[in-house]
């Protein structure tokens, strides 16, 4: 679960993609925004998920020694 719960915090990349879209015209304005929008709400989503399902701060911090 905590893999999938990280796999949705993908907000820069998501970002530059949606811009060149734009920019080429492949999207809308209105799909664009819809778009950012949510990639704003899962990257700010993240954190408080990966904390419900349990993980030590340190661990999903990536300090390597599971402290």
């Amino acid at each position: 679960m905590l893999l999938g719960a990280l796999m949705t915090c993908r907000g820069v990349t998501e970002l530059v993609v949606l811009n060149v879209g734009l920019g080429l015209g492949v999207i809308a304005v209105e799909l664009f925004t819809v778009l950012v929008l949510m990639a704003l709400v899962t990257t700010a989503a993240t954190g408080p998920v990966v904390r419900v399902l349990g993980v030590p701060p340190a661990a999903s911090a990536g300090t390597g020694d599971g402290r």
